[in-house]
């Protein structure tokens, strides 16, 4: 008897989370594969030993060597299981090419993603970039799949990956079998009355915690949750072409007059967007937001809609404006009711049978037109940490991202930052955006014209 309950944890430990199966799913109706952008100065070693070295090292970083296996009749979810890296998990597209050229092939991937049941990532290396910020260029690019890391994650993974330290290879699990046999089976669907009932138990402390995190609201103790926002020219489906630019900039011009990064760069954004759209239209942006880790979810974020505070003219009061409404969706975030309420939600999913957890993602309709948005556009900020990254004998010069687009949004932003240097990423449709050249200098200006307003 011990020895079953023992083994019954293990399995437990290796299913995909809840949150993970959903990016799973999802995936195969809006495609999500985060691109990871480093950019690394020429360096003289050879680019065959240096593909040797990270197939060595990505056998190392837990995250690589696991793909997914989906359990028989749809009654468990997906489970993680040991994978070595496939023969062709590097690309080394060894043309030479331009900067502009290098974006144009980096859009052009984001249409082969990746089928996390062979590998949840692939690297495609551009080793001649003649005229990349800086100079001539290596430039990696890490592709996952999101079902496997969230943001946070992704780039710690990228840090084990370009890094120079050692990393101490973790043994191997015993994972489940791809295919699971009949008994395991009957197993599961001899547990479903039980998951069904704790689901309704835990569907009626959701309930409760819900309404305390409503009571808290109304009493003022927490922030409201952002209103929802009218549809503009962005936010059509990404029926285009899918371009990519990139804007880098020392940190220092970014993090100035009081304000942090990511304010800086949504004040940026919301004076280009109003002079893009032409009209003082409200505007918000949908921010993400990292959160407490959950036990075996690789995705621990949300998304909250920040205002833009476009009505307001002056540029230092817009600032403040979004600076304070960014700072009262993290207090909501992070309020005790709201991480109460999210706690038992979260408990209520685990106990979803799998089935009904992937039928209800089917049933979503990619080509269904909202009513009203979280936000116009998509702000991805991440901090990668210190510039001790290291690749073809170079160090790495600056990092960038790509959030993907979606069937109601046909431009995003990415803000990262590596060291000394952040760099805005923009991804953007031409159903949206025809001329990204022209976008990219309307918020480079506007870049220039917030550090001037904020000093």
């Amino acid at each position: 008897m011990p020895r079953i309950r023992a083994d019954s944890r293990r399995r437990e430990s290796t299913r995909l989370h809840p949150a993970d199966a959903r990016a799973y799913w999802m995936a195969s109706k809006i495609p999500s594969d985060q691109f990871l952008l480093y950019c690394f100065d020429h360096g003289s070693a050879d680019i065959d030993t240096e593909v040797t070295r990270l197939y060595e090292r990505s056998g190392r970083i837990e995250v690589l060597r696991t793909r997914i296996a989906d359990a028989a009749f749809g009654l468990e979810y997906p489970h993680w299981t040991e994978a070595s890296p496939l023969s062709d998990a590097i690309s080394v597209h060894r043309t030479a090419r331009t900067w502009p050229e290098c974006l144009d092939a980096i859009a052009a991937s984001f249409r082969r993603q990746v089928d996390p049941r062979d590998s949840v990532w692939h690297l495609h290396l551009y080793p001649n970039i003649v005229d990349a910020p800086g100079g001539t260029a290596l430039v990696a690019v890490l592709q996952l799949s999101h079902a496997a890391a969230d943001g946070t994650l992704a780039s710690r993974i990228a840090r084990d990956l370009f890094g120079t330290h050692p990393i101490a290879a973790s043994p191997a699990r015993k994972e489940p079998p791809v295919v699971f046999e009949m008994a395991s089976a009957a197993r599961a669907a001899a547990a479903l009355p039980l998951r069904l009932a704790q689901m309704v138990r835990g569907g009626v402390r959701a309930r409760r915690d819900a309404l305390d995190l409503e009571q808290g609201t109304d009493s003022g103790a927490i922030p409201p949750p952002a209103p929802s926002r009218a549809l503009t020219a962005l936010d059509v489906a990404p029926t285009g072409r899918t371009s990519v630019r990139t804007i880098v900039l020392p940190k220092a011009d970014v993090h100035c007059g009081g304000t942090t990064v990511t304010t800086f760069v949504l004040t940026a954004i919301s004076v280009a967007l109003q002079r893009f759209l032409g009209d003082s239209v409200d505007l918000a942006a949908e921010v993400t937001l990292a959160r407490d880790a959950r036990a075996d979810a690789r995705n621990n974020f949300g998304n909250v809609g920040v205002g833009l505070f476009t009505s307001e003219s002056d540029i230092r009061s817009r600032s403040v404006l979004i600076s304070a409404d960014l700072a009262a969706r993290r207090h909501r975030v992070n309020h005790s009711l709201s991480e109460a309420a999210r706690s038992s939600q979260d408990d209520v999913e685990s106990h979803v049978p799998a089935f009904l957890a992937e039928w209800g993602v089917a049933q979503f309709d990619p080509t269904a037109v909202p009513s009203t948005v979280t936000g116009n556009t998509v702000v991805s900020s991440v901090s990668r940490g210190a510039a001790d990254l290291a690749l073809g004998g170079g160090c790495v010069r600056f990092t960038a991202g790509f959030p993907a687009l979606s069937p109601a949004m046909s431009l995003t932003h990415g803000v990262h930052g590596i060291g000394d240097t952040v760099t805005v990423g923009i991804t953007s449709n031409s159903a949206t955006v025809p001329d990204p050249d022209g976008y990219e200098a309307l918020l480079r200006d506007s870049l220039d014209e917030v550090r001037v307003a904020l000093k």
